[in-house]
């Protein structure tokens, strides 16, 4: 956001951002049907493309996964050995233990990620001050494109990678894992809590250009606002611990 390039409201070409627009918010059921989206997200994705001017694209709720990779930063020769959005246990943890490490076998805890577009540069900045406000502290501006419009990133910071296997060499030891396991799910849930803040946040504000195509697929499908509230989806999980 330092470029002074970016404060200037660049015209975008909106026929082909609607057609985005519509495009990803099609995607959302899609993936609602076949398993694939954070049901606790559903909510506020549905709410952010209330609004003419928002799309949401790819998002997640925030995860605990488990990777075998060399650094748990790494992308290439990197597999998914474990994902899961809710509170793990033990026992599932042990599980995954047991299995052989390729390279090094990391626990990755990430708190919600929301990626969104905004058809005007004024609007980027109202959802970046809406999401700092709501505990989403390393939200910013990603880029700009005329047909994308303003893609914008609202994440919170809310992060644990932790070395748990090296071959055969593990580095946790079993008296400890009962607590290991308990403070990931502790920052998993601290994540959820700010996802609900942004939620809780967002809703007073938005929409403020209300979408009539949304708002008409909503109520011909019989959507319930409120059965999709993600607090609840996640009101029997914030006083798990």
């Amino acid at each position: 956001m330092g470029s002074k390039a970016l404060v200037i409201d660049k015209e975008i070409n909106y026929t082909m951002w609607r057609k985005r627009k519509i495009e990803f918010w099609n995607r959302i059921w899609e993936d609602l049907e076949i398993g694939y989206l954070d049901k606790d997200l559903l909510g506020l994705l549905v709410l952010f493309n209330t609004d003419k001017n928002i799309y949401t694209l790819s998002s997640c709720s925030g995860r605990i996964v488990v990777a075998d990779s060399t650094y748990p930063w790494s992308r290439e020769e990197t597999s998914v050995v474990f994902k899961k959005h809710f509170p793990v246990k033990t026992e599932e943890l042990v599980e995954i233990m047991t299995k052989p490490a390729v390279r090094r076998m990391w626990v990755n805890v990430t708190g919600p990620i929301i990626h969104l577009s905004t058809s005007s540069f004024d609007y980027a900045l109202k959802i970046l001050s809406l999401a700092r406000e709501a505990g989403f502290k390393h939200s910013g501006l990603l880029s700009f494109n005329k047909d994308k419009g303003y893609i914008l990133e609202l994440t919170t910071g809310v992060r644990v990678s932790n070395l748990i296997k090296e071959g055969n060499k593990i580095y946790l030891e079993e008296k400890y894992l009962e607590d290991f396991v308990k403070i990931l799910n502790e920052v998993l849930i601290y994540g959820k809590k700010l996802l609900l803040r942004l939620y809780d946040t967002v809703e007073k504000v938005i929409p403020i250009q209300e979408d009539e195509e949304i708002m008409r697929f909503i109520e011909e499908r019989g959507i319930s606002i409120e059965s999709i509230n993600p607090r609840n989806i996640l009101s029997k999980y914030i006083n798990y611990l």
